[in-house]
């Protein structure tokens, strides 16, 4: 597990990834500390695996195990990687979940004024709630040209250009602070999607909900894949598969009026 950890560091990964890699491998390791890796099978780690019912997560930890394994073949540790062997997890994906415009209103009226930029730029952008907001400055803002400037997106090519539509513009020109880091602290949105997530009716906050939201409008707005996916900083065909809801053009017209 260390060498694993250091060949990452050395190969440039990213510190989220080494951190989330850590957690998961960490958490497999727990118990067997002793034990040599080729001792443990394919059973034992279907065994293992059995905890997790939901097919995301099972997707998800059976990825990250296989990465101890494999690294330990590559470093001829092993002569076979056991995850190899076990079933590879199908995952039925549903239609995303949107905000209708009365919705979105209703964030953005109850929205805390230290959340209203967070909200603005992933609910009407399209940025990553995440870790791009999470990097997100002021200084990567311009309202002049209504554009913002992604230096960390989440496949490490070239930065992005994320275009503005009229409303942002005038949401973050109303904002009273413009200096440092964009988003409030992690638990600042986790207290505020508690709240919003009562206010709507959601028995939990849905993932990527505002991105989702914004890239759905803005297709409808534009009616240009291409130009929508470029901003989001995806494919064509991811934008298409994972993130549009059609949407009718009278409700995107609601949707984009200030």
């Amino acid at each position: 597990m260390e060498e694993l950890l250091s060949s990452k560091r050395a190969a440039n990964r990213r510190p989220d990834y080494i951190k989330s890699l850590l957690h998961y491998i960490d958490r497999f390791a727990a118990g067997r500390e002793h034990l040599p890796l080729s001792s443990i099978t394919t059973a034992d780690v279907e065994a293992w695996l059995s905890q997790f019912p939901v097919p995301d997560s099972r997707k998800t930890w059976l990825t990250r195990i296989s990465t101890l394994f494999s690294f330990a073949v590559r470093r001829d540790y092993l002569p076979a990687n056991p995850c190899d062997k076990i079933e590879r997890v199908t995952i039925d994906r549903k239609p995303p979940i949107i905000f209708t415009p009365d919705q979105s209103r209703e964030l953005l009226a109850m929205c805390p004024t230290i959340c209203k930029p967070w909200l603005v730029l992933t609910m009407f952008a399209g940025i990553r709630p995440d870790r791009e907001m999470r990097l997100l400055k002021w200084e990567h803002i311009n309202l002049d040209t209504a554009t913002v400037q992604i230096l960390f997106p989440k496949v490490r090519k070239h930065r992005r250009i994320v275009p503005l539509e009229p409303i942002v513009v005038k949401l973050l020109r109303e904002h009273p602070l413009k200096t440092g880091f964009v988003a409030p602290s992690n638990s600042t949105l986790r207290r505020f999607k508690r709240k919003m997530r009562a206010v709507l009716g959601f028995a939990r906050w849905p993932q990527d909900v505002t991105r989702h939201t914004a890239a759905s409008y803005l297709m409808a707005l534009h009616q240009d894949a291409g130009k929508v996916a470029a901003g989001l900083g995806n494919s064509v065909a991811v934008l298409m598969n994972h993130y549009i809801v059609p949407v009718e053009k009278k409700i995107c017209e609601v949707f984009w009026r200030d």
